[in-house]
């Protein structure tokens, strides 16, 4: 089966050069009408005179990504329709976190994440009305992984992950497919941060045909699946989660409870493989037999540090601010609710503690440090937890809400840690918890912004891992699921429905049921990840709910290695499909960083078929060119 794209047109952005420019020859050479789109007009049409030259068909498009309407329209008034978009266009904006500036991360973010937003919402009507489309989304390894001084790249890129999880989901009934991937190859932008010996080995030819495979009708359809590929390498990545630890959900569940049983939590040798926000374990049964929880000696204390809680004014905030103050902290309660931190603050103090209000967005990081400065004079930890929801089916989407989820959970989250980290740094002690969400793991209908804002925390999440750890600066990222104002209105109504059926029949458990529920028996596991007693943890996710709690990481394929001698096809792609998606074959790996990553992909450099494999493809392919030009002929 040869794969024709005729009748389809393809809109590539960031398409002048690199990776984008041979995606835009590929589809031609195969029969797709293409949009050319790029910043660089010159660049552009140089691409579009090479596709015409060669018989294709193709147009430039100069617009920004984050004007999609512009984008699309090109395809509209050119070719009279879309059918295929991959979201390539990208920038680097490399720096530490200390010294980035606003403008560097919005920049990125607004490039890789609000362009594929932008882009994907115009195409998005026509993909359904006609019941076909095909999006890649282009991650990569600083999002899956992090990496140091890509604080907003990583973020962008993990955030585009998020994305293409609920997209698919939306866009199942409508035979709309999202896929994301995590290339590596020679560019103008890789070119910045790679040698010319690796470069020579990642070429771009290596990672279109993938992308042709999966976008075509009669190709593979992995919607929601994400793919890391490179110098001919190609596999499959997934999510894995530790079966996880349980504790009594009573007055023991605290920050020492937890410090006993951390090694449950991460242990990973009965695994389980998560899919959707369904597929949550359910320790309400458990947890109501258990023994109070034995508490650690020395027990986990926090006197003498000042912890900042974003979004403190209520539910899993609130819950948190108590559980420090009680534990000997000074706490500072952020909120935009005047009256909802106040009376935080109130609270704290009526049972002996210390606490004073930031009221202002989580955005303002710098105000809500200074708050924590001018009252307690230092900041040893920080709980990014503020967040909104706007939820909307993507077709009924505003830009404004997507604008706003962005705004409060993945930039404030930047703002407060940048805020900071230079007092991190310098104390050479600093612990943060960010929040992400099993919607932002997993995808879910109706929050493509949630989503993307929340997996984008993952992102610069493990990057602050790699830049704090000389520092002693530790910093991990949460999956709570609580019975918040928020929350509940998110959680699918088999869980609801669930928890109604545990309130009718299980009503001898019933305070262990409402305690699952409660934001209280999220906060132990929060305390133990921002205190001296975590001395190592750091760069790790945990799914977290009441009692219960648990490490979920990447698993990758064994993947496989096309000969690099050789040109890649689609049809290659297709033909090994069954073992760069296969996780049970015994040769499955989970890589931690960006270098883990690519050790695989630098392996195959030296995969070369033979001479003799190498004629007989050679034979092949004039065999099969003939037979297309007899058969245009007749």
């Amino acid at each position: 089966m040869s794969l024709s794209f005729k009748g389809h047109t393809v809109v590539v952005t960031g398409a002048g050069g690199g990776i984008g420019k041979v995606y835009s020859l590929l589809f031609a050479s195969r029969g797709a009408n293409v949009v050319v789109n790029d910043f660089n007009a010159e660049a552009a049409q140089k691409v579009v005179d090479e596709i015409k030259k060669a018989g294709g068909s193709a147009v430039t498009n100069t617009s920004s990504v984050t004007d999609g309407a512009a984008v699309i329209q090109s395809a509209i008034s050119a070719f009279g329709g879309v059918s295929i978009l991959i979201n390539n266009a990208g920038i680097l904006r490399d720096k530490g976190l200390k010294n980035m500036t606003d403008a560097e991360f919005d920049q990125v973010i607004a490039v890789h994440l609000k362009g594929a937003f932008s882009c994907t919402k115009a195409a998005w009507p026509h993909f359904r009305n006609q019941k076909f489309g095909r999006i890649i989304n282009t991650a990569s390894a600083a999002g899956i992984y992090g990496n140091f001084g890509q604080a907003n790249y990583s973020a962008a890129k993990m955030g585009l992950i998020g994305f293409t999880k609920s997209l698919a989901r939306e866009g199942a009934k409508y035979n709309i497919s999202a896929v994301a991937i995590a290339p590596i190859a020679a560019s103008a932008m890789t070119a910045t941060i790679m040698s010319p010996e690796m470069l020579e080995n990642l070429k771009p030819e290596f990672v279109a045909p993938f992308v042709a495979a999966v976008c075509h009708p009669d190709g593979p359809n992995p919607s929601g699946r994400v793919f890391e590929l490179g110098a001919g390498y190609v596999a499959e990545i997934r999510w894995e989660r530790s079966k996880g630890a349980v504790w009594k959900t009573d007055d023991t569940f605290t920050p020492s409870a937890v410090k006993l049983k951390w090694s449950e939590v991460t242990d990973f040798s009965d695994p389980r493989y998560p899919e959707s926000v369904k597929d949550s374990e359910k320790p309400l049964e458990l947890a109501a037999k258990l023994a109070p929880n034995a508490q650690s000696t020395p027990p986990v204390r926090f006197d003498g540090k000042t912890v900042i809680i974003t979004g403190a004014g209520a539910g899993l905030g609130r819950a948190y601010a108590l559980m420090y103050a009680r534990l000997g902290a000074n706490v500072v309660v952020n909120d935009v609710s005047e009256k909802g931190a106040n009376a935080v603050c109130s609270e704290i103090k009526s049972a002996g503690g210390k606490a004073v209000p930031a009221v202002c967005s989580a955005e303002e990081g710098d105000a809500i440090v200074k708050t924590a400065l001018d009252a307690f004079g230092g900041v040893h930890i920080l709980v990014a937890n503020a967040g909104v929801l706007r939820d909307r089916s993507f077709t009924a989407m505003s830009e404004q809400e997507w604008d706003i989820v962005m705004a409060v959970h993945l930039r404030g989250t930047y703002k407060c840690a940048k805020a900071v980290w230079p007092i991190f740094q310098k104390q050479k002690y600093g612990r943060i918890v960010t929040t992400c969400s099993q919607v932002g793991i997993y995808g879910n209908f109706g929050q493509t912004n949630y989503s993307s804002a929340k997996a984008g925390i993952m992102g610069l999440t493990k990057t602050l891992c790699f830049e704090g750890r000389k520092y002693n600066i530790l910093s991990n990222v949460i999956a709570p699921s609580a019975g918040t104002a928020m929350t509940m209105t998110i959680w699918p109504q088999e869980m609801v429905d669930a928890y109604k059926v545990w309130h009718l029949h299980l009503l001898d458990i019933r305070s262990n049921i409402l305690s699952f529920l409660q934001p209280d028996y999220v906060a132990p596991i929060v305390g133990y990840l921002t205190s001296e007693a975590n001395t190592e943890t750091t760069g790790q996710l945990f799914e977290i709910s009441g009692g219960w709690a648990a490490q979920t990481r990447w698993q990758r394929a064994g993947g496989y290695g096309f000969p690099t001698n050789k040109v890649l096809t689609p049809e290659d792609i297709i033909s090994k499909w069954d073992v760069f998606t296969n996780f049970n074959d015994g040769r499955a790996t989970h890589p931690a960083t960006s270098t883990e990553g690519m050790a695989q992909i630098m392996e195959n450099f030296e995969n070369k078929a033979s001479v003799a494999e190498t004629a007989v493809e050679t034979v092949k392919d004039a065999v099969r060119d003939a037979g297309k030009a007899l058969k245009a002929k007749l």
